[in-house]
C-alpha cells in the first residue's frame, strides 16, 4: 500500500542513539527519513559501520556528545526511533523517555518487554510500517503527549540502585 505523506514534514527532526552495527537496522530508518524527507540526527560514538550505510542529505552523524548536548538534540527532536532487530536491554529508548521524547521502536527482541505500552511499535522489516508510525507521532499531538506521559511512567520502573540490589541478592543466593 502506498504511503501518504503529510505536509509539511520537512521541518521535523527525529533522533537515533546507539552504534551502527548491522543488527541495529539503521538502513531501514534512513530509507524512511529519505521517503518522509525529514531530518535524522544520529548520536553515535562508534562509527565503524557508517561507511556501509546509504548516504542521505537528511541524515547527520553527530558522533559522541556530552549528556548536555544529547539532551539538547532530544529536546529539538519530535521522536526517538529505535529500529534494532536484537537488543540486550534497550537503554537508549528509556533515556529518550526520561527526557520526554516519544519512542518508536521495532517490535523485536526485548524492546516490547522493556518499553511496554510507552512506545509505538513497528515491524522492523517493513519501512512502510515505520513511515506510518513516524507520521502518526508527528501529526497526532494527542498520541505524542500520551507516549510522553507513558514514557515517564515506564522509566520509573527501572533504576541502577534497584538493579544493583537485585544483582547483589543473586550473588548472595548463589554463594549460600
Amino acid at each position: 500500500m502506498p504511503v501518504k505523506f503529510l505536509s509539511p514534514m520537512k521541518a521535523y527532526q527525529i533522533v537515533y542513539t546507539g552504534n551502527l552495527y548491522p543488527h541495529k537496522n539503521i538502513g531501514v530508518l534512513i530509507n524512511a527519513v529519505e521517503r518522509l524527507q525529514i531530518k535524522l540526527k544520529i548520536i553515535c560514538a562508534r562509527s565503524v559501520f557508517e561507511k556501509r550505510l546509504p548516504k542521505s542529505e537528511y541524515v547527520e552523524f553527530l558522533g559522541r556528545l556530552s549528556d548536555k548536548e544529547m539532551v539538547a538534540v532530544y529536546k529539538a527532536s519530535r521522536a526517538f526511533v529505535f529500529p534494532s532487530l536484537i537488543e540486550g536491554f534497550g537503554l537508549p529508548g528509556l533515556e529518550a523517555m526520561a527526557v520526554g521524547l516519544p519512542v518508536i521502536a521495532a517490535r523485536a527482541s526485548c524492546l516490547p518487554e522493556i518499553y511496554g505500552d510507552a512506545a509505538l511499535y513497528f515491524n522492523p522489516n517493513d519501512v512502510d510500517d515505520l513511515i506510518s508510525k513516524v507520521q502518526s507521532v508527528l501529526s497526532d499531538e494527542k498520541m505524542r503527549k500520551e507516549l510522553i506521559i507513558k514514557g515517564f511512567a515506564q522509566v520509573k520502573k527501572y533504576s541502577w540502585s534497584k538493579m544493583a540490589s537485585q544483582t547483589w541478592e543473586v550473588y548472595q543466593n548463589v554463594l549460600r
